[in-house]
């Protein structure tokens, strides 16, 4: 895959937050280099999430997304602010916005209101200062939640260009003098000017720890010259023309270990083995052919999935295996949430809306109901509670903070999650087998 075809799963994810007409919408078409979010006088112009796949050294590829005014009004307008909330699912990075000359006010005559008002807005923790920063109620409580999801943020005071050169030289001294705050930087941007555009990008330097080289697919289990047989069905599910993100990522990530990997579909493996024998390392077959390719090779040759690799890469496999044991204990009338991370034409032979359901009936011997979602759709925190199971996929188009939001959710509430693959191994009585060499 080339830079451009990084999928959005695996790039650092950068969100934009702030009331509106606060110019994030005119700052990100900025650090974009094009006019990608509609910007206008008009408050509310941004309507639902604008996304960008672009690269910003030295993190690497990023995703930027542009986010509805958290101030928003009006029964349509509080759909935007939840969309909004559930942006910070997969932020790495918050950049909140706050027009420089509300800042200035806020700093002016917010800390004789703070006494009043009690909460109504934040003080930083810092001590032994005689200067503190103030935010506005609304700023403030994003940056708790930047915290509670232990996401960096950076404070941008916007519109720099209508300043006057007092404001200004107040801004940048108090900004000087500001060495600790809860933010990772405090700059001045303007979106007319350009001003902080290039700070701003350069400011990510210290956190390209964000990209550095996770565990891999195939961490520990390929070594140079490994044969590794990935086993890939194309029936009536399977996209046209191409393979699925996660065969793909198999595919490079032997050739980067310097392994041989030998692609084929399940009638063509006995012939592979024919030639291959012993010298193959290890086969991952996708999951729903799983019985087929358990009962064609030798019970002594390794055997895992993509789904249950994935599972492994993206953190949460422990979570998973343990979830497996609900699928013994599943009752009539139970509510199994199935979710996928991508969205898709449904075929009549869909892994998460046909085969998975169909195997879990057969295997409970109870007549289930299923709950499905797809894409960035997600149960919703009421549903969430009346749940017995959620099943999920590989999660390969989501990026690892968005899956771990996900999988807490349900572990807060003591709620089993299980995948995919583990789900299927375990249904065909080849769990053990599946988990062995991971």
């Amino acid at each position: 895959m080339s830079l451009q075809d990084t999928p959005q799963g695996e790039r650092i994810h950068i969100a934009f937050f702030g009331r509106r007409n606060a110019g994030k919408s005119s700052f990100f078409n900025a650090i974009a280099g094009q006019k990608l979010s509609l910007t206008s006088e008009t408050l509310g112009t941004t309507t639902d999430p604008v996304r960008k796949s672009m690269e910003i050294l030295p993190l690497g590829p990023v995703l930027l997304i542009d986010t509805p005014g958290f101030d928003d009004e009006g029964e349509l307008g509080s759909m935007r602010v939840e969309r909004t909330k559930e942006v910070l699912r997969e932020t790495d990075i918050a950049l909140l916005f706050l027009p420089a000359k509300d800042f200035l006010s806020a700093k002016d005559v917010l800390p004789a209101r703070k006494e009043a008002q009690g909460e109504g807005f934040f003080l930083s923790d810092i001590e032994g200062q005689e200067e503190v920063l103030f935010l506005p109620e609304k700023e403030a409580s994003y940056l708790r939640l930047f915290q509670e999801n232990k996401i960096p943020s950076f404070l941008l005071l916007s519109q720099s260009d209508k300043l006057s050169s007092e404001e200004r030289r107040q801004i940048e001294d108090w900004i000087s003098r500001k060495k600790d705050t809860p933010f990772q930087g405090v700059f001045l941007v303007s979106s007319e000017t350009k001003e902080g555009v290039e700070a701003v990008k350069n400011a990510f330097a210290p956190l390209a720890s964000l990209q550095e080289e996770k565990k891999r697919l195939f961490h520990g289990l390929v070594e140079p010259g490994d044969f590794v047989v990935l086993v890939t069905p194309i029936d009536e599910s399977a996209p046209k023309g191409r393979l699925i993100l996660p065969q793909q990522m198999a595919i490079r990530d032997i050739l980067d270990y310097n392994g041989i990997p030998l692609v084929c579909q399940v009638e063509e493996l006995p012939r592979i083995l024919e030639n291959l024998g012993e010298k193959i390392k290890l086969v991952v077959t996708d999951s729903q052919a799983f019985s087929k390719v358990n009962q064609t090779l030798p019970k002594t040759m390794p055997l895992t999935s993509f789904s249950i690799l994935m599972a492994r890469y993206k953190g949460f496999l422990s979570y998973a295996l343990e979830g497996c044991a609900t699928l013994s204990t599943l009752e009539d009338g139970d509510r199994v949430y199935i979710a996928e991370g991508c969205s898709h034409h449904r075929q009549c032979g869909d892994i998460g809306t046909v085969k998975l359901p169909r195997m879990l009936e057969k295997y409970s011997g109870k007549k289930l109901q299923f709950v499905y979602s797809e894409g960035k759709g997600f149960l919703p925190e009421k549903e969430q509670k009346r749940v017995k199971i959620m099943i999920h996929c590989g999660a390969c188009m989501l990026s690892e903070k968005e899956v771990e939001s996900r999988y807490q959710d349900f572990l807060r509430k003591k709620i089993p999650i299980c995948n995919y693959g583990l789900a299927m191994a375990k249904m065909t009585g080849i769990l053990e087998r599946s988990i062995e060499m991971l």
